[in-house]
């Protein structure tokens, strides 16, 4: 598979992780906490369920391959970062760090046993 079927997923990934971001931001502006909730829950699971976002994505598009989730996997790691920086009042904690790596490592370990069963 082309490179360029390859990352298609991976800008659709993005952007669409980069229009939920800019949503939680104006959503925490604007005292819509509900919302704000909501969108924080839809990073949330799009950051530590990236590889399998990214492979059904490229499922959808006709792209099949398992190299999105391998690559989902390693945009998960700064995204994950960027998550438990968040929900640690912006300040960096190692153990609370660890600790969502290690979730998303697992998440992103377990797709890719399922995938490889099939």
């Amino acid at each position: 598979m082309s490179e360029d079927m390859t990352m298609r997923p991976v800008i659709v990934f993005l952007s669409t992780y980069t229009f939920f971001f800019l949503l939680h931001i104006v959503f925490a502006a604007k005292d819509l906490n509900l919302l704000f909730q909501i969108v924080a829950v839809v990073l949330v699971a799009m950051t530590f369920f990236c590889g399998p976002v990214l492979w059904m994505i490229g499922n959808n598009m006709k792209r099949t391959d398992f190299e999105s989730s391998k690559i989902g996997y390693l945009l998960s790691l700064p995204l994950t970062i960027g998550i438990a920086y968040a929900y640690t009042d912006m300040e960096f904690q190692f153990v609370e760090t660890v600790l969502a790596l290690s979730l998303t490592t697992l998440t992103h370990w377990s797709w890719f046993q399922l995938m490889k069963a099939k």
